[in-house]
């Protein structure tokens, strides 16, 4: 399921499709049927777990543009996230791009991410930083 999840973009329909399926794992490892009217918070409390699909995704995403950024060969990695493309853009809303999900996923700029990829422990240190925070931060109603 979660294969070549770190080139996603994704969009927050994506989201919640990821975590109707994780809920769905959930539910079939308990054996809940569907006519059963239980809610997630129940399934997840006896579980003894949390909703964590999303967030291993976005570490996935984080830690190989990490390494993608750092690699000397993989300048192509590099023009896409630095944006140097030629060409213009169409009319319209802008896309949802893989840069845009790297922004919101860790808390920071485009050039901060560049600049502290460089660092592999501290960006290993950010990655897992962002993921207690995402952790922290679960459970919004209108993801």
């Amino acid at each position: 399921m979660m294969y070549g999840c770190e080139a996603w973009s994704q969009k927050k329909d994506d989201d919640k499709r990821i975590e109707a399926a994780e809920m769905w794992f959930y539910r079939r490892i308990l054996r809940v049927k569907w006519t059963d009217k239980r809610t997630n918070e129940s399934v997840l409390k006896e579980l003894k777990t949390e909703r964590t699909l999303l967030n291993l995704i976005n570490a996935r995403k984080l830690k190989y543009v990490g390494h993608a950024l750092r690699n000397h060969r993989t300048s192509l990695m590099k023009t896409v996230c630095e944006e140097r493309l030629d060409g213009r853009r169409r009319k319209g809303r802008p896309p949802i791009s893989l840069v845009t999900n790297l922004t919101t996923a860790c808390g920071l700029s485009l050039h901060q991410i560049v600049q502290k990829s460089q660092d592999r422990a501290g960006w290993q240190q950010k990655v897992r930083s962002s993921i207690a925070t995402a952790n922290t931060a679960s459970g919004d109603a209108d993801r």
